[in-house]
């Protein structure tokens, strides 16, 4: 048989998209209401964890093509820049649905049963004050704002760490005036959800809106102007040719160093962030217009996971399968 004969692209699905149906698959049973609660919340997880990976992987092996100037089409007949719009395309409408279950339904679903998921401004006075007496022992002497000006380079930002941009002018400085531009690292090593004391709930919130809302600590004499959660991507992928390579452990040991400095691929931000910020982050991360996600909601979704951690309610989990062992297997 001649090995052309079946090679129409149309009998070919392409592998990215069709990863991203796969991920539909998971965003539907978070949308589904006879899923436990608590199950929803952990398929938004998963969402989140896999686009994460598709992102440093497949969106990152399609962006270094393009960089490689690679023209070959695969048996699906798509080039790399074709099948970077078509994810793009499709990865606006998975990503805004994903959000709209998790602010309309799963999270006032969650109140309802005590289970609180706030904003700082959402706090009654008392729990604010705690949170902020918090703030000051526990978080802000963990934190290190970085200027970005000519003698300060933009800081490297690490692949999946969120950050706070900045925008800010001196107290006394004209309304015209272009603000500086700051980075504040979210501390790694600190819970993403900080609990607050609220009778009757069990309630947190979330550790960049707690900065946020306490950010003019940081900088005395300044005034901000603006502040978004920030997070970047970047190409995660390893690469090279195991065959050739005299020393497999030495060469794995030394892509794992450089994979941590590699090429940004994406960059999630609030979706309040002004045009000049995105810009400014775009530059430094150079970066392109479709390589921008504005979230409503909240950055890194696969940590929502960690809210179940906190939540002992049986009632809004899965039943437990117990496995049985067959009958004739237990007779021998």
């Amino acid at each position: 048989m001649d090995g052309s004969t079946n090679r129409d692209p149309d009998l070919f699905v392409n592998r990215e998209l069709s990863f991203l149906e796969f991920n539909q698959r998971i965003v539907e049973e978070a949308a589904d209401p006879k899923v436990p609660l608590l199950e929803r919340l952990k398929f938004i997880s998963i969402v989140g964890a896999n686009l994460d990976e598709f992102f440093m992987v497949r969106v990152a092996g399609l962006k270094q093509q393009l960089k490689s100037n690679v023209l070959e089409a695969g048996p699906d007949r798509m080039l790399p820049q074709e099948q970077l719009a078509a994810i793009a395309s499709r990865l606006e409408v998975q990503l805004a649905e994903t959000e709209r279950i998790l602010l309309e339904d799963v999270m006032p679903a969650l109140a309802k049963e005590g289970i609180r998921l706030l904003q700082v401004a959402e706090l009654p006075t008392e729990p604010r004050r705690a949170l902020a007496a918090h703030f000051e022992r526990q978080i802000f002497p963990m934190l290190t704002p970085l200027a970005v000006d000519p003698g300060h380079p933009f800081p490297f930002l690490k692949n999946r760490t969120l950050n706070l941009a900045v925008h800010l002018v001196p107290d006394m400085s004209d309304e015209e005036d272009v603000p500086l531009l700051a980075v504040v690292q979210v501390p790694q090593m600190l819970p993403r959800f900080v609990d607050v004391d609220m009778p009757g709930h069990l309630a947190v919130v979330f550790l960049e809106d707690v900065i946020t809302h306490h950010v003019a600590s940081l900088f005395p004499g300044m005034r901000i102007r603006e502040c978004t959660p920030i997070r970047v991507i970047r190409n995660w992928d390893l690469s090279f040719d195991e065959d050739e390579q005299e020393d497999l452990l030495d060469t794995v040991q030394k892509e794992l160093r450089r994979r941590w400095r590699l090429d940004a691929v994406r960059l999630e931000i609030g979706v309040d962030a002004s045009k000049l910020l995105q810009e400014r982050l775009r530059s430094a991360l150079e970066l392109d217009e479709s390589d921008l996600q504005r979230h409503e909601g909240p950055l890194a979704l696969a940590d929502m996971g960690r809210v179940l951690e906190r939540v002992g309610r049986s009632d809004l989990r899965d039943e437990l399968f117990e496995p049985v062992l067959a009958p004739v297997f237990r007779e021998q």
